[in-house]
């Protein structure tokens, strides 16, 4: 390793990357604000079916699941600043739409499922290409800084700014926070045009030594339907030959499973197991937030002060044990700590592997591999969601409900010190002989 990843990076991220994480910030403000509206809009149509308020969340899930392997495709056909302006675009048309169909009354519940599920696919696409574009603003040692930055600034956006003002502007109208996420999309489609009238010639970003623009696309001599299949099989065995992201991948299978029961049955632990109300819930989610937050900014320090390779698998490790103590020690200060703790971790080690893997893959495949590597982490969410609610009714008749609900955390914490005894060693050798 060189000496210039061994030390905190000294250049600068540029007025390009932040015009960009200002994009994204105004972006998941948007989001944030329909974390509340869209729920709110269907309690409001379904006041006594809590099934059909859930089928419009997971109506905005399933493109994760079945679209994030095209969008990858997509991602790596197409300019990526023409794929997120033509997303953020398309998303204020149809939030006005939206407006316009609760303002008249005409919203139900089938209706709010398929703008869920649009919403859900532009979703992907954009998520997708931002966490592709990030390489082509930024030098490749700064790429856990930027990393850091966009995932903090996603926590502040959604959890302290958007969900709160989400409720606030509830209160004017039931169509008013769509109205509002047309004026914050709109600041990010004026912000991303911004940095792509900047980009340099395809030439020009072809001779930088780092990459600064936006890179041509690649695949563009394929066009339509035509060769889709054989894009998405080379960027599943782009991830799946890396040893490096195969391990990765392994991993999440059994982590993200484990750490979704835990979330699936998270509330009915703070009320049950700790005895909180809405309030302390929502205190206990911002910890975590905060720590989260206070993670994003500490991931490039953290790379340069700990041995080299070792982050992923310290990360890991802290996490797994902070959730051993919150299954050992279910009482309201031991949580709220090991949440703020275990928020930093998570996000760092998210952060530590998403710019490993940018920096690994080739500019050509990232969408691809980017979008095979979520399909991963939120399919296996999506099984451990439905795991989660199993496992504490299955104990439920053999503990008491309080002590079922602890179940989770204690398996999240197995299933990840698991995976730090036995493939700790592997991993960190994997990140030093990969990521160099």
């Amino acid at each position: 390793m060189s000496d210039s990843t061994s030390k905190v990076p000294k250049t600068p991220l540029g007025g390009r990357f932040w015009a960009f994480w200002s994009a994204s910030l105004a972006s998941n403000l948007s989001d944030g604000v329909a974390m509340i509206a869209m729920p709110w809009l269907a309690s409001s149509l379904a006041p006594d079916s809590p099934a059909l308020v859930a089928s419009v969340a997971a109506f905005g899930r399933l493109p994760w699941l079945f679209l994030a392997l095209p969008a990858g495709v997509l991602v790596d056909r197409v300019p990526r600043f023409t794929l997120m302006v033509g997303s953020n675009s398309l998303r204020m048309l149809l939030w006005g739409l939206l407006a316009v169909v609760v303002f008249f009354g005409w919203a139900s519940i089938p209706l709010l499922a398929v703008f869920a599920s649009a919403f859900g696919a532009l979703e992907v696409c954009y998520d997708t290409a931002v966490e592709t574009t990030v390489t082509s603003l930024v030098a490749e040692e700064r790429l856990e800084s930027a990393n850091g930055h966009l995932r903090s600034g996603a926590i502040v956006a959604q959890e302290f700014a958007g969900r709160p003002l989400g409720g606030l502007v509830l209160a004017l109208g039931l169509f008013v926070p769509f109205l509002f996420n047309i004026g914050a999309l709109l600041v990010s489609v004026v912000a991303l045009l911004r940095v792509r009238t900047t980009v340099p010639s395809a030439a020009t970003w072809q001779a930088s030594v780092s990459p600064v623009s936006e890179p041509p696309a690649t695949t563009a001599a394929r066009s339509g339907l035509r060769g889709v299949g054989e894009d998405l099989a080379e960027g599943v065995r782009a991830l799946w030959n890396q040893p490096l992201l195969r391990a990765v991948a392994v991993v999440a299978v059994f982590v993200n499973t484990a750490f979704a029961t835990m979330l699936s049955t998270q509330v009915l632990f703070v009320r049950d197991t700790l005895g909180l109300g809405s309030v302390g819930f929502g205190l206990l989610m911002a910890f975590a937030a905060v720590g989260g937050i206070v993670g994003g900014q500490m991931v490039s320090w953290l790379r340069s002060a700990l041995p080299y390779g070792t982050l992923p698998v310290v990360c890991l490790a802290g996490s797994g044990l902070l959730y051993l103590a919150v299954a050992l020690f279910p009482i309201t200060p031991v949580v709220a700590g090991a949440y703020f703790l275990a928020g930093g971790l998570v996000l760092g080690y998210g952060v530590a592997m998403t710019s490993i893997r940018q920096r690994i893959t080739p500019d050509h495949l990232l969408g691809r591999v980017n979008a095979a590597m979520r399909t991963v982490t939120w399919g296996m969410s999506a099984v451990g969601m439905a795991l989660g609610g199993v496992l504490v009714s299955s104990l439920s008749p053999i503990l008491s409900q309080t002590d079922a609900l602890r179940a989770p955390y204690a398996l999240v914490s197995v299933v990840i010190l698991t995976v730090v005894v036995l493939f700790g060693r592997k991993l960190t050798r994997l990140v030093r002989e990969n990521d160099v």
